[in-house]
């Protein structure tokens, strides 16, 4: 090998080295940069502990009366009188309209006279019967005639019975559309009653829902203005609406005072069964890339998300399900960070 070539060949092996020993160098930075990067971001994270937790259903409501209730005539007459205004409140069986009897007692001691002509009349045809001067035909006809005076008594008698109209359950008088001297007929309306305690708490619950209301749930009511009353679930339907496709649960609220009025706007609160849930600050509530909502969590420096699923809220933040009994939630600087993150963190205690 002539003296060239040996120099040649040493000039391509410092050249091999000389690049070999930058690639090294290279490798090398990119690794410490890779590093420093990667420790390089700061968060700050919370320290949670699960709690058991009552989900709620809030749904949108509107109030109803418990019953309403037309008072009606049932004898043809006179308003003599009325002992209730519209917007009072009255017991169960006070009187609030009265017909006026006009000539039904006397016409009730008249078919009670008869009624004993009838007796007596039908008494002495059997006597006869017995000795064999008196013919079938004289016993029935003498036996038609009781029967008639007595129905003629009753239906006197219950005539009388219905001159006061009375009221069968405690209620607000909404409406009295008549007036003392009005000559009212059988079927008119002399008074709609509205009964108020206990109240009516209506509401329609989508098909996602229903199944989750019992009738033992534990529900109460609230409007904007009232403080929250419990309630009791009375009724849930078994048939969807064939429009909206949900699904009508009704509810009692007591009301004494009758300061819950029909048909006012309000929210049904219906309590689920307990679960592991943890109150995380709502800042922390972040959205995936596929729409899942998801927390970032951070466990030895390292960054992961987690789906959750938010059962509730307060005004320390949501609650939210999918967690691990003790878990660290990133506070600050969830936004910059990705699963698998080499961060610097600082944790606090809830």
């Amino acid at each position: 090998m002539n003296k060239n070539v040996r120099i040649a060949l040493l000039f391509l092996g410092l050249l091999f080295v000389w690049f070999l020993s930058g690639f090294v160098f290279d490798t090398q930075k990119k690794e410490q940069a890779s590093k420093k990067k990667a420790v390089s971001q700061s968060v700050q994270a919370l320290n949670l502990k699960g709690r058991m937790y009552s989900p709620q259903l809030i749904l949108k409501a509107n109030t109803e009366a418990f019953r309403e209730l037309q008072l009606i005539s049932q004898v043809s007459g006179k308003i003599r009188k009325i002992y209730v205004t519209e917007g009072s409140i009255i017991g169960s069986g006070e009187v609030v309209c009265e017909v006026d009897a006009e000539d039904k007692f006397s016409k009730l001691d008249s078919a009670k006279a008869t009624l004993e002509e009838s007796k007596l009349i039908y008494e002495g045809a059997i006597e006869l019967d017995q000795k064999g001067y008196q013919s079938e035909l004289a016993i029935s006809q003498a036996k038609s005639n009781l029967l008639r005076a007595q129905a003629n008594v009753d239906r006197l008698s219950l005539d009388i019975g219905n001159l006061n109209i009375t009221a069968p359950f405690r209620a607000f008088v909404e409406e009295i559309p008549v007036e003392v001297g009005q000559v009212v007929s059988v079927g008119m309306i002399c008074a709609s009653l509205v009964e108020l305690n206990p109240v009516k708490i209506v509401a329609d619950v989508d098909f996602d829902d229903i199944h989750k209301i019992k009738l033992d749930s534990k529900v109460f009511y609230k409007t904007d203005n009232s403080p929250p009353r419990a309630a009791k679930i009375l009724f849930i339907s078994k048939k969807a609406n064939e429009f909206t496709g949900s699904f009508k649960i009704e509810a009692l609220v007591e009301n004494p005072a009758m300061d819950i009025l029909a048909g006012l706007p309000a929210r049904l609160f219906v309590s689920m069964e307990e679960t592991l849930a943890h109150l995380v600050p709502a800042s922390s509530i972040l959205l995936s890339d596929n729409g899942n909502t998801i927390v970032k969590v951070v466990k030895s420096g390292i960054v992961n998300s987690k789906e959750v699923s938010v059962l509730g809220e307060s005004e320390s933040g949501f609650w939210v399900s999918g967690l691990p009994s003790e878990i660290s939630v990133i506070t600050v600087g969830q936004n910059y960070v990705v699963t698998g993150d080499h961060v610097n963190v600082n944790i606090s205690n809830n």
